[in-house]
C-alpha cells in the first residue's frame, strides 16, 4: 500500500511539473547570406548579444542564430515583414523602412553611419587631390546599392550614382572603372580594403549626413521590440555601451583611422528621416554624423 501511495504522489508531482509553463526562450534570427565580406557585422552581432544579456533579468534566456537567407536588404525586409525565417536586421533607417518594420530608435553606431569616406582604385589619390569642392565631386560617379537609403540621399543632393542590386559586386565594379568612388561608413572602409587590395581609402574627403543605424523587427513582435529597447537603454545608462564601443575592433579605431579632422567635410541633407526619428536623435543628441 505504501508503495502505491508513493507512486501516486510521484505521478501527481510529475503532472504538476509538466503542466508548468516552459521558460521563455527568445530566438533572434539574422541573415548571414553572402556576409563573409562584411566582417564588421560582428559589431552588430556582439552588440545584440550584449543587449540580450543585459535584458536577461527581465526577459529570460535567448538564442542568436544566423540563417543563410536574404540576398539583398529588400529581401530581408520582406522576410521579416512576413515573419519568415529571420526576425531582425540592422541597417540604416528611412521613411519607407520605418513604414515596413518596427525600428528600435537608438543609434547602434552613435550616429556615425552617415560619416562616409570613399573607396577608390589604388593609385588614384592624385585624381581626388585635384578636386577643390563638392561641385567637382558631383561630376564623378559614386557606386551604391539599388535599395540603399544612401542612394536616395546622394541623388537628392544631386550626386551621380551607379547602382548595383547585390552589394558584393560593387567592389569589382569599382576596380573595373564602372564608377569613380564608393562611399562607405568609416568603420566599413578600412576592413574592406584589406579584403580588396586593388582598392584604397581616399584621403581628402568625407561626406556627412544624419543616417542612424537601427535594429528593425516585425511590427507584431512586441516582446522582442520591448526587450531590445530595454537592453539598449540599459547599456546606455550603465555605461556598458560606451565600454563596448571603445573596445570593439570595428569601432574603437574608426575615427582615428579616418583622420576626420584632416578631411574636408561635405555636409548633405537627408530627406528620408521620419519626424519620430528626428525627435529621437534630438533627444539623444545624435544628429551629427561626424564627431
Amino acid at each position: 500500500m505504501k508503495f502505491w501511495k508513493a507512486c501516486h504522489r510521484f505521478a501527481v508531482c510529475l503532472t504538476l511539473v509538466l503542466s508548468l509553463p516552459a521558460t521563455a526562450l527568445d530566438e533572434v534570427r539574422y541573415s548571414t547570406y553572402d556576409r563573409e565580406q562584411l566582417p564588421y557585422d560582428r559589431y552588430y552581432i556582439d552588440l545584440l548579444t550584449l543587449v540580450m544579456e543585459k535584458s536577461r533579468d527581465k526577459y529570460g534566456d535567448f538564442r542568436l542564430k544566423g540563417v543563410n537567407v536574404g540576398k539583398t536588404q529588400t529581401n530581408i525586409f520582406t522576410l521579416i515583414e512576413h515573419q519568415k525565417v529571420v526576425n531582425i536586421i540592422w541597417t540604416m533607417t528611412s521613411k519607407q523602412r520605418e513604414e515596413t518594420l518596427q525600428p528600435i530608435r537608438i543609434p547602434l553606431f552613435k550616429g556615425m553611419g552617415g560619416c562616409r569616406v570613399f573607396l577608390i582604385r589604388d593609385g588614384q589619390q592624385d585624381r581626388f587631390d585635384l578636386i577643390d569642392d563638392h561641385e567637382q565631386l558631383r561630376k564623378l560617379y559614386a557606386g551604391q546599392g539599388t535599395d540603399w537609403p544612401d542612394t536616395e540621399i546622394l541623388e537628392a543632393n544631386n550626386f551621380n550614382v551607379v547602382k548595383a542590386k547585390v552589394h558584393t559586386t560593387l567592389y569589382d565594379m569599382l576596380a573595373k572603372e564602372r564608377f569613380d568612388y564608393f562611399p562607405r561608413a568609416i568603420y566599413e572602409a578600412f576592413p574592406e580594403v584589406k579584403l580588396h587590395p586593388e582598392l584604397a581609402v581616399e584621403q581628402r574627403f568625407i561626406i556627412s549626413y544624419p543616417a542612424p543605424f537601427f535594429y528593425f523587427i516585425n511590427r507584431e513582435d512586441t516582446r522582442l521590440a520591448q526587450r531590445i529597447e530595454y537592453g539598449l537603454t540599459k547599456i546606455m545608462e550603465d555605461g556598458s555601451f560606451d565600454e563596448f564601443f571603445n573596445a570593439n575592433p570595428y569601432s574603437k579605431n574608426a575615427v582615428e583611422q579616418a583622420n576626420i579632422k584632416a578631411r574636408k567635410v561635405i555636409e548633405l541633407e537627408n530627406p528620408l528621416l521620419t519626424e519620430a526619428t528626428q525627435q529621437a536623435l534630438s533627444a539623444l543628441n545624435s544628429n551629427s554624423a561626424c564627431h
